[in-house]
Parts: C-alpha cells; sequence; structure tokens
C-alpha cells in the first residue's frame, strides 16, 4: 500500500501552497488546484487506511478459538452421532431391502423352477404318446388318455377325446413357455 505524505511548506516562499511527497519524491502542484479542500481529502483517508491495516496481535486469536473450539467439540460429537446414528439406518434399510430382494428371487425362481417341471412332464407325456401312436392310427395318438378338470367342490368334468387332449396339452405347454420367459425376464438384480 502506498501512503501518501503532505507537508507544509509555510517557510518557503510558496504563498501558503503545500507541497506533496509520495514514498518521499516531491510530487508535481502545476496540475492541481490551489485549494486546500483536496489535499485534506487525501490526507483523511489515508491515515485510516493505515490504523485498518493493522495486523490482529497473537493473544486475541488465542483467546477466541478456544471459545469457539469448545462449541465446535460438542457440534463435532453431535454432528458425528447424527451421521453414525444415520448410516446405522441406512445400513438396516439396505439389509431389509436385500432380504426382500432376496425373497422376491427365490419366489420368482420357485415358479421358474415349476414351470420348467411343467413343460418337461408334458413333453415326456407327449413323447410317450407318439411312441405308441405306431400301433394305432395319428389321430388317436391320445386315444387312452383321459382329461379330468375338478374343481373343490367335487365338480369333474372328464373327456376321452384325443383332440380335445392334444389341444389342451399343446395350449398348456404354449402357455407355460410364455409364463416361464416372463419369470426368466423378471429374475433380476438391481444395480
Amino acid at each position: 500500500m502506498k501512503t501518501t505524505v503532505v507537508e507544509s511548506n509555510k517557510g518557503n516562499n510558496n504563498n501558503g501552497v503545500t507541497a506533496a511527497k509520495v514514498n518521499g519524491l516531491p510530487m508535481g502542484t502545476g496540475f492541481t488546484d490551489k485549494k486546500e479542500e483536496p489535499k485534506k481529502e487525501e490526507a483523511k483517508p489515508d491515515a485510516p487506511k493505515v490504523e485498518e491495516a493493522k495486523p490482529q496481535t497473537p493473544a486475541e486469536p488465542v483467546k477466541t478459538e478456544p471459545a469457539n473450539a469448545e462449541q465446535a467439540q460438542p457440534q463435532a460429537e453431535s454432528n458425528k452421532k447424527e451421521l453414525k446414528e444415520s448410516f446405522a439406518v441406512q445400513q438396516a434399510q439396505r439389509l431389509e431391502n436385500t432380504v426382500k430382494l432376496v425373497e422376491q428371487l427365490g419366489k420368482k425362481i420357485a415358479q421358474k423352477n415349476k414351470l420348467q417341471n411343467t413343460i418337461s412332464n408334458l413333453d415326456s407325456f407327449t413323447v410317450t404318446q407318439n411312441d405308441e401312436k405306431d400301433d394305432m392310427a395319428s389321430d388317436s395318438r391320445f386315444a387312452r388318455c383321459e382329461l379330468v378338470i375338478s374343481d373343490d367342490d367335487g365338480n369333474e368334468f372328464v373327456t376321452k377325446n384325443p383332440f380335445i387332449i392334444a389341444y389342451v396339452a399343446q395350449e398348456v405347454k404354449q402357455l407355460c413357455i410364455d409364463k416361464l420367459a416372463e419369470v426368466e425376464a423378471s429374475i433380476v438384480i438391481p444395480l
């Protein structure tokens, strides 16, 4: 920071004009008015700037820092406790979500296995019926089969029609294949 020092030369024959010096060097007065007000304004702002620029003594920060440090320690400890608690809550939620995901995936895998067993049972049944058809006509490959649909009340639907049995077996197999593809597509671990 540069400071301006204004010296008065009343003893010289300058007719009361003051000569200003900057960093110990004389400053020209030919471009300035001979009024003393601007010079006083220059002198006034410089003095407070020098006072404001004084460094603080090390004793002052030492006095304020321990008080702030004492307040900061309980806040830091409470923040640490809050962080630990929130971390524990997040861990519990993650564990709960993981358990739910594993249970859902377990159910889907069990459903997938049942569908695969149904499809393989229908395939083996159809293959067995096709092997026996060598002895009989192609229309009667399910000739010795019986389709029974029953409910909980004991009501039953029974048919020995080979055409209906073949059609039902084919439709059930296709439904199982479609559902299997859907279940397999839903067995995904989210990232």
